[in-house]
């Protein structure tokens, strides 16, 4: 496919879904454009309407029509002759909701996650908990007034389904150093020595972020759990009621609220207290580390599917200000761009001001074009009228 040399930007969303788009591929061949210039397509957190809350780089957004519907749409732009062109976000995730579960194994796991140097997270201050300003109350309210509370997501049934932290709508992982202590005094509630010994077990497990430390702990953890959803229907009613007693003691409701791997708090604290990166004032898109190399390659698998088996043709990326070493990383994008695609094309997101070039190192065929349309739109206003507005504004 060559260069572009006119694109359409299509935004997809529940509304406006692969199907729609190949529906209108006859029209947008029928004007001469040579790319189809799409918003993101990855998975994103529900309900987004724009795609740039991408919660798994791994899959297509079902709400757009997945995988097969995404093939739909490459194969009736490819049949009329058009290439396309992808949006990429590679500075940030969304973390609402529950769908990122590299996000969430940060929760559980802390700084002994597998991917918690994914995420750009100070875990160096005095307090490696993460921060999370969701409350819509001041947390020791939340405590008494029940907003925040633990929950059995399965319950009723075995084995108490799985325990979580409850926030009002809001649903977290429990730790299981937290869970530990739960399991093991429900064990001691109805006399069940191996139940109380799992408890101890969980709570043991190891929390360095040493590579052997975190293995073993992600191995043991997988056991201990299983087992004690083996356990099933003989615990479960215990567990139930260690939950339903927490929930009925703030003072011990606050103490396993402590033991987890983040800190629940008020959202006006997210402009001072904040622990990790956010996208501008957003605390629910977390910054990631694209200049780690496995957390490029993890995060960019799928776009590089797409580009070496053709369906995709050239790349925007998103806010490439916001990474830490822009040049460096569209150098990677280039070196890891498969060869059967040809000569890589990218254009980055950069507003540039007046007097300013892009970095002449960046292998990039130029930007999205915000600087032309200033200009553009410069032809459309007239100074003249500032002044009326202005003093219609006043009034």
């Amino acid at each position: 496919m060559p260069a572009p040399r006119a694109t359409y930007r299509l935004q997809l969303h529940a509304g406006f879904t692969f199907d729609d788009a190949a529906a209108a591929v006859p029209y947008l061949a029928e004007l001469g454009i040579s790319h189809l210039y799409l918003s993101p397509v990855l998975a994103a957190a529900a309900g987004s309407t724009h795609g740039y809350d991408v919660v798994d780089p791994d899959r297509v957004n079902a709400a757009l029509g997945g995988e097969d519907g995404f093939r739909v749409l490459v194969e009736a732009a490819h049949a009329a002759g058009l290439g396309i062109l992808l949006d990429i976000v590679p500075n940030h995730m969304s973390i609402a909701g529950t769908a990122n579960r590299w996000w969430l194994d940060v929760l559980e796991n802390g700084a002994a996650s597998y991917y918690a140097h994914y995420f750009d997270v100070d875990w160096g201050g005095a307090d490696e908990r993460v921060l999370l300003p969701v409350l819509g109350e001041r947390y020791g309210r939340a405590l008494t007034s029940g907003r925040l509370a633990l929950a059995c997501s399965g319950a009723p049934g075995p084995p108490c389904g799985v325990i979580e932290v409850r926030a009002g709508e809001l649903r977290f992982p429990m730790s299981p150093g937290a869970l530990g202590r739960i399991v093991r005094r429900a064990g001691e509630r109805i006399a069940h020595p191996e139940l109380q010994f799992l408890g101890d077990a969980l709570a043991g497990l190891p929390t360095s972020a040493d590579v052997a430390a975190r293995r073993r702990r992600h191995r043991d953890k997988a056991v201990l759990l299983a087992r004690l959803a083996e356990l099933g229907a003989v615990v479960s009613r215990a567990l139930e009621d260690e939950v339903a007693a927490i929930n009925a003691d703030p003072v011990e409701l606050d103490a396993i609220l402590e033991a987890q791997s983040y800190r629940l708090a008020h959202w006006s604290v997210a402009g001072s207290q904040l622990s990790y990166r956010r996208f501008f004032d957003i605390a629910s898109l977390v910054g990631i580390r694209a200049e780690a190399p496995d957390v490029f390659a993890a995060s960019h698998r799928r776009i590089f599917g797409w580009l070496g088996d053709g369906a995709v043709d050239g790349v925007r990326v998103d806010h490439v200000d916001g990474l830490r070493d822009p040049g460096g990383y569209l150098r990677r994008l280039c070196e890891a761009w498969p060869e059967a695609q040809g000569p890589p094309w990218i254009v980055v997101e950069k507003i540039l001001a007046r007097d300013e070039q892009l970095p002449a190192g960046w292998p990039v065929a130029g930007t999205t074009g915000y600087e032309a349309i200033d200009r553009l739109t410069g032809l459309l206003v007239d100074p003249a009228g500032e002044a009326g507005l202005t003093e219609a504004f006043c009034v």
